[in-house]
């Protein structure tokens, strides 16, 4: 089968990028407004741009309604997010995070704790088992697509102790969660599941 790229129809579209940039790692991003307002939203992949210095990438498309994503808005803002990173017993709490109206205390809206970060002023998410601080470095358009893409230096990495040692991380004990379609994912330890896609 041959698909000419700008002839797949939108909704294949976004199915079959979803099932071919596959396992894509999962995030909980937070950040707060200028107000100390939490966020928290679900992101189905962040990029590792560099390791030294240590560089990440987010991508950023509009809302449906054409408005920019209050993640987006609070980093444009405030220069600074936390990426949390997401294990299996967190899939259902991802699921909840994507829910938006009001600007509210994600934090008290999910039942998760928040930890003060070392280097930046969003804070971390207690229950994830790693963390990385990041400062912006710089957004940048994606024409002829209407999305943005997040360049931000890594200022700090949290590890729970259950799963750090000498050698660094280990995702495995971790039991990470990935995406791996629109609806499914797997965890590091084997486990499919299917939870119904409620975020943009």
């Amino acid at each position: 089968m041959y698909l000419p790229a700008d002839q797949i129809p939108r909704d294949l579209n976004a199915r079959l990028w979803a099932q071919l940039i596959a396992p894509r790692p999962l995030a909980l991003v937070s950040t707060q407004d200028g107000a100390g307002v939490k966020n928290i939203a679900p992101f189905s992949s962040y990029a590792a741009l560099s390791n030294y210095p240590p560089l990440i990438g987010l991508s950023f498309g509009l809302r449906p309604d054409g408005n920019e994503k209050r993640t987006l808005v609070n980093i444009r803002e405030s220069g600074e997010f936390v990426i949390n990173l997401v294990p299996r017993y967190m899939a259902e709490i991802m699921t909840q995070s994507a829910a938006h109206g009001e600007p509210k205390d994600d934090f008290v809206r999910l039942n998760v704790t928040p930890v003060p970060s070392e280097t930046v002023a969003p804070p971390r998410i207690v229950e994830c088992p790693a963390a990385l601080e990041c400062r912006l470095l710089q957004i940048v358009a994606l024409p002829p697509s209407k999305c943005e893409f997040v360049v931000a230096q890594v200022t700090g990495v949290y590890l729970r102790d259950e799963f750090a040692s000498d050698e660094g991380f280990d995702p495995m004990a971790a039991d990470l969660l990935a995406s791996v379609g629109v609806e499914d994912y797997i965890s590091l330890n084997g486990e499919v599941l299917t939870l119904p896609k409620t975020w943009e």
